[in-house]
Order: structure tokens, then C-alpha cells, then sequence
């Protein structure tokens, strides 16, 4: 045993290093890092169908962030085209748009026409989004918004990011590309 002592530290010292977390709600277990972004915390909200809120970030004010929660509805399907996710993603870029009248942004403005709704090839489920340009105290900050229903429940990603910040708009993509799977329970 005396023999085997060092290996099991360092293989405990490894886990440690590596830490997951289980989200029991949709029965996945969420990676310490997303797309170069190191696990931040989570926050469980005192209202239960305000759920829980996962956190990766890098740097002020690189995030992604991941919103699980039922929002008080009894049934959400699966994917984006119910008309309750439809009518949720309205009402959450709504709650966006509203972010400057409410004093927590200078300005607020949505990118590109409409909503979009995500085409990745592959295993793990696709969004609805839309990106927009917030000014605030730190600067220019472009964020974008994706949600879908999964497991009865509201996946809502949030990935922000200074707006002249090249790598941190890439690492936005990979972000989604890389917790999709995770959603998605893909190998």
C-alpha cells in the first residue's frame, strides 16, 4: 500500500484539478473549462424556477454563462420551435433591450435583422439567438443570447465580451459549439 500512496495522491490531485460539476435537471455533467474559459461558479437563484446559473470566464468581462430553469412553466419541450421557447426568447431579448431604460447599460443595440436559429451538424441541440452591443462603464461589449428547451427545462447560454476583443469572438463560437455537446450528451 505504502507503494500505491503517491500514485493515489496525484491521481486525487488530478481530479481536483479537473473538478466537474452534475446539473441533475438535465443529467449532464458540466466541464471545469469551455472553450479556453475556466469554470467560475454557479449560482442556484432563491426562486426555484429561476433555477441555476453555470459560469466560465477568463478575464472581465469574457463569460459564457449557462441559465437552467423552468421559468414556472409546467411543460417545455424539447428544441426551438414550440411557440413558449419562441415566446421565452422574446421576452428575454425583450428583458435586453430594456437593460439601458433600466440604467444597468448605456446603450443597447441589437445586431443583425432578426433572431437566427443555429444549424450545427451533429449531436446536441440547436438555439435560437441574437447577438447585441451593449455600452457600459468597461466599454463596448458584445454579447449574445441563445435559448432552448431541453429536458423540460430553459437552457439559456450568455457569452459576453469586449467588442474589439478578436480571440474572446472566437472562443463565443466555441463556447456554444463546445456546451451544445455537453447538452447534448454527445461522445
Amino acid at each position: 500500500m505504502r507503494h500505491n500512496l503517491p500514485a493515489l495522491i496525484l491521481a486525487l490531485a488530478a481530479t481536483a484539478a479537473h473538478a466537474t460539476t452534475f446539473e441533475p435537471a438535465l443529467g449532464v455533467t458540466l466541464p471545469d473549462e469551455v472553450a479556453g474559459l475556466p469554470f467560475a461558479g454557479k449560482k442556484e437563484f432563491p426562486q426555484k424556477e429561476l433555477g441555476v446559473n453555470y459560469a466560465w470566464q477568463r478575464n472581465s468581462p469574457t463569460r459564457g454563462s449557462v441559465y437552467i430553469y423552468t421559468g414556472g412553466a409546467r411543460t417545455i419541450p424539447d428544441g426551438t420551435e414550440a411557440p413558449i421557447v419562441r415566446r421565452h426568447f422574446a421576452q428575454v431579448i425583450g428583458e435586453v433591450q430594456q437593460m439601458a431604460a433600466a440604467g444597468r447599460a448605456r446603450s443597447v443595440t441589437l445586431t443583425g435583422s432578426s433572431e437566427q436559429v443555429t444549424r450545427y451538424p451533429g449531436c446536441g441541440p440547436q438555439f435560437i439567438w441574437r447577438g447585441y452591443e451593449m455600452v457600459l462603464d468597461e466599454g463596448t461589449i458584445t454579447s449574445y443570447t441563445y435559448v432552448t428547451g431541453l429536458k423540460n427545462n430553459f437552457v439559456k447560454l450568455r457569452i459576453s465580451h469586449l467588442k474589439d476583443d478578436a480571440q474572446a469572438a472566437k472562443d463565443a463560437e466555441r463556447f456554444v459549439q463546445e456546451i451544445r455537446k455537453v447538452l447534448g450528451g454527445c461522445r
